[in-house]
């Protein structure tokens, strides 16, 4: 069987045989291909080069392929990417959603039904935990406040009404709305809706008999299926679009295929633009409220001996007459933080066109910027909750007003370093509109750049090669500021649990933002595909000043050029004085050079460091002296019972002459001469207790004439006869080795 360059080689010339067996005759390979298949799985074990033999000997099929198998690549194609892509997807919108809007019906259930009930308590509410050592939790009081008292950090949701919290939910849950409509109408699915409802018009224009005129209408009602689907639901649409645009580019061949190729492209970045402008409304300010109403459970429940998570309750409301499931908004939350994470992180990879997904190395790539992400938004979130808390209970929308403000600051840092100016002219103000404020949204936890490129000019590509080094460390620079100012306010607020507790949140907050931002820069310094030209600087002398200069391609108000960018700078003075400090000086007597503060570093280094070498000297002596006795109780025994054994062993052993020491005995035939030679020797008187003393003598000089390194041992033997050396066969010798190991035994 062939495989591997063989198997591409021999690949055409079989293919031409393939074709004519389908195209000249009515045989198919199918059977054939599942022998081969069996045999292959009978003689391979399952591995990549299995996987690569077996696409391969597929591949040998030919071209036309039968009905049946088209069908079969057709079915499989389009269930792979259901699976993998487009069930998972809806899978978590809906659960990301869902869970939002259940919660919104939770609210609306406290709002309808707070005639009958007392302290905001409803069934599965938060009061009904149980506190340190499983008894019934009591509530604190939070009324007749006095001025510089703390509260309590519980106070603070239950001073939130029902309607604000049903207000807050439905408003965080329909404030994407108007971008994804906007987005809808600049897509090109919009416009080849238009065109199939001038198709449908002109059609049912020409129809001549009742059935084309009921064929086009049913065609009508789904055509407008169709438009309220996208209209109402663009980012699920967008889902199918994607799905069905994977679909037909993994089925297409040829130029079909490179046709497809850019229309793929702008659906992975429409798709992903919508979901990044849904979190970023949606999942950016959902989380903010729900952790504001939660998080005093959350303190609670970390600080009581026993730990509970809950997910839903359900309950029955009289008030209702129908049971209902109130979810916690552990889930909201959860899932609104890794969408947060999880977008912006495939938002990224998908501007670098499958670099983030090549390999097992790329998508170790990938997860370092997605923990990144994911670190930087849990350390900010937390911190917009604990600032909420700075200005008493019940009073949130302050947070608010402050994401306002950084969202306009963001929306203007974003014009200076971006291309929105191009926006502006060949956009229109709401294209411009719609790109700043996008972006300024987006920028709410970490730094973004949402590029929309592809809905202002329709296949086009979003720009690459684009440096977003200082503006990246502009905006990081703004956040960290920012994060620090918020958690110094939240801190020294009048809130009990934060003075208890100022210590660890102030280290455990701010540890998260500093882990993300150091996985960031080790992605950017080492893991991105252009790492290693990020940092392309150098340096330079200029009329004494000493210049670290780095060229960057980037924008400044919507100006894209080549810049050069001044990282560090010493002054001519400086410069001089380090020079002289660490400056070569060269000594023509010698022709050798050194600098001054290499000549003092060695005076008092060339001590310290014969100082430091006594001391590990020393230091080892110590450990030496420190575990003789240890070696001398434990193991120097061992040692010397190790040593007795083998010298025991060595004066037990009798083995075979080697075959180069024996010849040919042509009397008896046989190609090995089946007798033992045994040596005189010079003392015959020896007792037989000497016998092994003697034989180890022998033996350690055979082993020095062994040229091969193979042990030889010459067994002597004192006979009663006149001493002299005799030869007896094989079998009778190995008798008489016997009777010398048990006489020296």
């Amino acid at each position: 069987m062939i495989s591997g360059p063989e198997l591409e080689e021999q690949k055409l010339l079989i293919l031409r045989k393939e074709i004519q067996i389908h195209c000249e005759s009515e045989l198919t390979h199918e059977a054939d291909q599942l022998k081969l298949q069996r045999c292959l799985r009978s003689q391979l074990k399952s591995s990549a080069e299995a996987a690569i033999v077996l696409d391969q000997s597929r591949a040998l099929q030919g071209i036309p392929k039968t009905e049946h198998e088209l069908k079969m690549e057709r079915w499989k194609v389009w269930s792979k990417l259901f699976f993998a892509s487009l069930l998972l997807s809806l899978l978590f919108n809906a659960i990301d959603t869902g869970s939002d809007i259940l919660i919104m019906f939770r609210y609306y259930g406290e709002l309808v039904g707070e005639v009958i009930t007392t302290a905001n308590i409803t069934c599965g509410g938060d009061d009904e935990l149980t506190g340190p050592g499983g008894d019934v939790y009591e509530p604190p009081k939070c009324d007749n406040f006095t001025e510089g008292e703390l509260i309590s950090i519980e106070c603070f949701p239950k001073a939130l009404s029902a309607e604000s919290k049903f207000g807050y939910t439905l408003f965080f849950l329909l404030v994407p709305f108007p971008f994804f409509v906007y987005e809808f109408f600049t897509s090109r699915q919009y416009h080849h809706l238009l065109n199939k409802r001038r198709e449908l018009v002109t059609e049912m224009a020409r129809c001549r008999g009742i059935v084309s005129l009921l064929k086009c209408y049913m065609r009508a009602i789904l055509y407008f299926i169709s438009f309220v689907c996208c209209f109402l639901f663009w980012p699920i649409a967008v889902l199918f679009i994607k799905y069905y645009n994977d679909g037909k580019y993994y089925l297409a061949k040829g130029e079909q295929k490179a046709a497809r190729e850019k229309k793929i492209e702008t659906s992975e970045v429409l798709w992903q633009t919508a979901r990044v402008m849904e979190v970023s409304l949606e999942s950016s300010f959902q989380p903010t409220i729900q952790l504001y109403i939660i998080f005093p459970v959350l303190i609670r429940t970390m600080t009581a001996p026993t730990f509970s998570l809950r997910l839903f309750t359900l309950c029955k409301n009289e008030a209702l007459n129908f049971p209902m499931l109130k979810p916690d908004q552990t889930i909201s939350i959860v899932t609104s933080v890794l969408s947060l994470a999880w977008c912006f992180t495939s938002y990224h990879a998908t501007l670098k066109r499958g670099a983030l997904d090549k390999d097992l190395a790329a998508l170790f790539y990938r997860l370092v910027l997605f923990l990144s992400v994911l670190f930087q938004i849990l350390g900010r979130l937390f911190i917009l909750v604990l600032f909420s808390y700075s200005f008493g209970p019940g009073t949130y929308f302050p947070v608010l007003i402050f994401l306002a403000a950084h969202i306009l600051l963001m929306t203007c840092l974003h014009f200076v370093f971006s291309d929105a100016k191009t926006y502006w002219e060949k956009g229109g103000n709401l294209s411009f509109f719609h790109y700043m404020l996008g972006n300024g949204l987006a920028n709410i936890y970490i730094h973004n750049w949402i590029r929309m490129d592809p809905l202002l000019v329709p296949f086009s590509k979003p720009l690459q090669h684009v440096s977003t080094l200082v503006r990246q460390l502009l905006f990081d620079l703004i956040f960290v500021a920012e994060n620090v100012t918020l958690l110094t306010i939240a801190l020294n607020s009048n809130v009990k649990e934060l003075h208890e507790y100022r210590v660890s949140f102030a280290v455990v907050l701010m540890a998260f933002v500093l882990v993300g931002l150091i996985l960031k820069a080790v992605y950017y310094r080492y893991l991105h595909i252009w790492a290693w030209l990020i940092m392309d600087y150098i340096t330079a002398k200029e009329d004494g000043h000493w210049k670290c200069i780095l060229f960057s391609n980037m924008y400044i108000c919507g100006e894209l050029r080549e810049r050069k960018l001044l990282l560090c700078c010493i002054p001519r003075p400086l410069f001089k004085l380090l020079g002289y400090l660490f400056g070569e000086r060269y000594f023509h007597s010698t022709d050798t050079s050194c600098s001054r503060c290499t000549a003092v570093f060695s005076v008092f280094l060339v001590p310290l460091a014969f100082g430091l070498g006594l001391l590990i000297v020393g230091l080892c002596m110590f450990l030496i002296v420190l575990f003789l006795p240890v070696f001398i109780l434990v193991m120097l025994p061992c040692i010397i019972m190790e040593q007795c054994r083998q010298c025991r062993k060595s004066d037990h052993r009798v083995k075979r002459i080697v075959d180069s020491d024996s010849q040919m005995n042509p009397e008896e035939g046989f190609p090995m001469k089946d007798t033992i030679t045994t040596k005189k020797t010079d003392d015959k008187s020896l007792p037989e207790n000497d016998l092994s003393c003697q034989t180890n003598k022998k033996k350690d000089a055979s082993a020095a004439n062994n040229d091969d390194d193979e042990e030889a041992f010459i067994v002597q033997v004192n006979h009663d006869g006149g001493g002299d050396d005799e030869t007896e066969p094989l079998k009778g010798a190995e008798t008489k080795m016997e009777t010398v190991s048990e006489t020296a035994t």
